[in-house]
């Protein structure tokens, strides 16, 4: 009995590991973090619009080779697009 009841639990839990972490918000904050530690960059400036009910946060990035590069980071925590200049 208390073997089926271990192997209950362990299954529970199994699952509740396999759901993703992006389904929690990912503020705008974290997205400015994320995107300074991927590119190394300035941030010039970031904003959240939604579109199509979804959140997108839009962040603007100063190279250190003096580029402009666009990324755009879905508030869900999925990078959506980067855009280089």
């Amino acid at each position: 009995m208390k073997k089926q009841a271990l192997q209950i639990g362990v299954f529970f839990l199994s699952l509740l590991l396999s759901v993703p972490l992006m389904a929690r918000d990912l503020s705008l904050d974290q997205a400015v973090r994320q995107a300074k530690e991927r590119t190394g960059g300035r941030v010039i400036s970031a904003e959240t619009l939604e579109r199509d009910g979804r959140r997108t946060h839009n962040i603007r990035i100063l190279t250190d080779e003096g580029k402009l590069r666009r990324l755009r980071i879905d508030a869900g925590g999925e990078r959506r697009k980067g855009n280089r200049r």
